[in-house]
């Protein structure tokens, strides 16, 4: 009897510590988590991820490893999140060329953003600028654009991915007018720019948060922005509605995403961590200091702002025929 009574009492520990190391690796998060961004490093997404990823490890309390998975205009980076097992350790940085402008305009795509991934929160945002190289023939925005009239095809712009915030303006500004400029695609920002110094291409358009620094640095020349008013950062830059092409308004966002379904508990620990990294000062700080803006919304309001920005961009893509055959 007493033998019995000891397997009983040994059995039962042993149940114990085993319930108590199930529950020790199921406690979220237990391990690294993997962020990526749909770009190649240089560009905009990349740039502000690296700027809120310190404080958003340290309210988790563990290291987020920033994986670049640039290619098909952010596409592949949104299709491997989509697909990532859901248990909050793949996240994404995005953006609304790839979780907006791709699914709409790609053929290729087969990520549904609002069925397929899970909005967290919205970070913030940055308007387009178009930008020349500092000793381009083009000084103003409509040198630019004239010259596209009267020679269709002889601008090669620097594309960083085929539906950023920036080449959707682009390909809406070509539509409105008639105009044909080459578009030479990259996998992200930083690729584009430096094709763009290096004297390969004529333009390029994209985020202040990627090419604010090489205006400052009188690398570039800004020539319009798409902010609704002049930036305070660039206020000598006129805005494209000043210049008469209202429509030109899309500015680039960024926003955190996990794979839908992603389990309510590890939600529970995700969405106060981004909310408290997100508002920290110095990230507030950094990200104004890099031509960012700096707006959160949490899971609900950023689904909201997502639907609502989907059917304006759908009506976009659909009055101006930029959906790809």
């Amino acid at each position: 009897m007493e033998g019995r009574r000891f397997i009983w009492l040994l059995c039962g520990f042993t149940f114990l510590f085993f319930l108590g190391q199930v529950q020790a690796q199921d406690k979220f998060p237990s391990r690294p988590i993997e962020l990526v961004i749909p770009y190649t490093p240089g560009g905009q997404s990349d740039t502000i991820s690296r700027i809120f990823t310190p404080k958003l490890s340290q309210a988790l309390k563990v290291p987020i490893t920033l994986v670049n998975r640039g290619g098909a205009g952010g596409l592949q980076g949104v299709s491997y999140t989509a697909r990532a097992k859901k248990d909050g350790y793949t996240l994404l940085t995005g953006a609304q060329g790839p979780i907006v402008v791709m699914p709409l305009i790609s053929a290729e795509s087969t990520v549904d953003p609002l069925k397929d991934l899970l909005p967290l929160a919205y970070f913030g945002s940055a308007p387009s600028i178009f930008v020349v190289k500092s000793d381009s023939p083009f000084k103003t925005f409509n040198d630019l654009v004239e010259y596209a009239r009267k020679n269709p095809g002889k601008l090669k712009n620097a594309a960083p991915g085929l539906a950023n915030s920036g080449q959707f303006n682009l390909n809406l500004l070509c539509a409105k007018n008639n105009i044909n400029i080459t578009t030479i695609p990259f996998k992200g920002g930083g690729d584009s720019l430096v094709a763009l110094l290096g004297g390969h291409t004529d333009m390029t358009v994209s985020g202040t948060g990627s090419l604010g620094a090489q205006v400052k640095a009188g690398n570039l020349r800004a020539l319009a922005i798409t902010s609704k008013k002049r930036s305070s950062h660039f206020p000598d830059v006129p805005t494209t509605a000043e210049l008469g092409h209202p429509y030109l308004s899309i500015v680039g966002w960024v926003g955190l995403f996990a794979p839908a379904g992603t389990p309510q508990a590890v939600r529970n620990v995700l969405l106060p961590a981004m909310q408290k990294a997100f508002n920290d000062p110095t990230v507030i700080e950094r990200a104004n200091a890099g031509y960012f803006t700096v707006d959160y919304m949490g899971p609900e309001e950023f689904r909201k702002f997502l639907v609502a920005e989907i059917r304006v961009v759908e009506k976009i893509v659909k009055d101006a025929g930029l959906k790809e055959k």
